[in-house]
């Protein structure tokens, strides 16, 4: 799924309900192109660790590719650089997901 523009508290409800829809029943994985959001506040932050957290109780987790500088120095900064999976770009992402052993 690819993030565009700004994910803040006026847009997260609705993607709380379409990364929810998507990563349904029987997903584990979710990757996550995030080169074209330019910003994401804490709500945002928060959608992202509540999907993460569905989807490590199903021993999956979420990939985010392609993070812009000012983004990853938010995530590095609190930490949260460590909770996901992160790559340079979707390339990366998408082989990275691929060499992953199944279930």
């Amino acid at each position: 799924m690819a993030l565009h523009g700004a994910l803040d508290y006026t847009n997260a409800d609705r993607l709380r309900e379409e990364l929810t829809a998507a990563v349904g029943e029987g997903h584990r994985e979710l990757l996550l192109d995030l080169s074209a959001l330019s910003f994401c506040d804490s709500t945002g932050i928060r959608i992202l660790l509540s999907v993460r957290k569905l989807l490590q109780e199903r021993d999956g987790g979420v990939t985010l590719a392609g993070m812009n500088p000012r983004l990853a120095r938010i995530f590095r900064t609190t930490g949260l650089i460590h909770a996901f999976t992160v790559e340079p770009d979707l390339t990366e992402a998408v082989g990275s997901l691929n060499a992953r052993p199944g279930p």
